[in-house]
C-alpha cells in the first residue's frame, strides 16, 4: 500500500473564492519543505493549478520530480449531475489530463461525481451523471488513465447503492472508486467497502478535526482485503486549524510526517 500526501493539506486558504486562494503560497514554493515526510508520493490538488501559464505548470511538475517526490493522483474538481452546463466545464477541463498526466507522471484522477445528495437526485441527474462518465471514458481512450469516483457527501456517490449505480452504469473499466468513508462511523467502514471494494483504486483518509476517527479502520480494512493501491491522507493533523487559530504549514508538515508514520504503524501491525 502506498502512503500519499494530500497538496491540499497545505494552501492557508482551500475554500475561498478564487480571489482568495490566489493568495496562497504557490506550491512550487513549499515543495521541498514537503518531500522529508515520509510519504511515498503525492495527490496533487486540482487548485494548485489554478491561473498558472503553461510554462508555470511544468516548472512545478520539474520542480517536483527534482525533490524525488512523484504525483500519484491528480485530486481533479469535476461535476457530472448537476447542469449541462457544469457537464460541458468538467468534460472541457478533462480534456487536459492526458497532457498533465504526461507532465506529472499520474495515471489515477480523482473525481466527483457532482452534485445534488443521491436522496434528492432525479433521474435527469442519475441520466446526466452516467451519460457523461460514459463520456469521460470516451475522451480519455488510450490514455492510460483511470478514474475514481469520490465517495463524498451532498453527492451522487455519497452512498454505497449511489456509487455502486454510477459505476455499473457507466460499465467502463476506466471508471472506478475512490473511497472515503462515508457515515464517519468506524463501526460502518467494513459494510462499506464490503460491496465496492472490487472498484476501489484509491481512498482518502484524513486525520484533521473530527475526521480522523475512520483513518486507522479504513487502512486496516484496506489492508485486510489486499489492498495495495495508494492511499492519501487528505487532511493532515494541523492543516485545519479551529476557527480564529491561523494556519501554520510547519505544524501541517509535522502532522503529515507523524499521520504518515503512525499509518505505517497499523500496516506494519497487521
Amino acid at each position: 500500500m502506498k502512503l500519499l500526501q494530500g497538496t491540499i493539506s497545505y494552501p492557508e486558504v482551500k475554500w475561498g473564492k478564487p480571489e482568495d486562494r490566489a493568495k496562497n503560497t504557490p506550491l512550487i514554493d513549499i515543495v521541498d519543505e514537503i518531500a522529508g515526510v515520509g510519504a511515498d508520493g503525492l495527490e496533487l490538488w486540482g487548485r494548485h493549478l489554478d491561473g498558472l501559464s503553461d510554462a508555470q505548470v511544468e516548472a512545478l511538475a520539474a520542480r517536483i520530480k527534482r525533490s524525488g517526490q512523484k504525483v500519484v493522483v491528480f485530486g481533479a474538481y469535476t461535476d457530472f449531475s448537476s447542469s449541462e452546463d457544469a457537464l460541458k466545464s468538467t468534460l472541457d477541463g478533462a480534456a487536459r489530463w492526458p497532457g498533465l498526466s504526461k507532465l506529472f507522471g499520474f495515471r489515477l484522477v480523482r473525481i466527483f461525481a457532482g452534485a445534488p445528495a443521491s436522496a434528492q437526485a432525479t433521474e435527469d441527474h442519475w441520466r446526466r451523471a452516467v451519460g457523461g462518465l460514459k463520456r469521460l471514458a470516451a475522451l480519455l481512450k488510450g490514455s492510460g488513465l483511470t478514474c475514481a469516483i469520490e465517495t463524498h457527501s451532498e453527492q451522487l456517490a455519497d452512498t454505497v447503492p449511489g456509487v455502486t449505480r454510477l459505476v455499473t452504469e457507466a460499465a467502463d473499466k476506466c471508471i472506478m472508486i475512490n473511497y472515503q468513508a462515508m457515515a464517519n462511523d468506524p463501526a460502518k467502514v467494513p459494510s462499506e467497502l464490503d460491496p465496492i471494494f472490487k472498484w476501489v483504486v484509491h481512498s482518502h483518509v484524513s486525520l484533521a478535526r473530527d475526521w480522523n476517527k475512520c483513518a486507522e479502520v479504513t487502512v486496516s480494512e484496506l489492508a485486510r482485503r489486499g489492498y495495495n493501491g495508494p492511499v492519501t491522507v487528505e487532511f493532515c493533523t494541523g492543516s485545519l486549524p479551529p476557527e480564529g487559530e491561523a494556519f501554520s504549514r510547519p505544524k501541517a508538515i509535522e502532522g503529515m510526517k507523524r499521520n504518515i508514520a503512525d499509518l505505517r504503524k497499523v500496516l506494519s501491525a497487521r
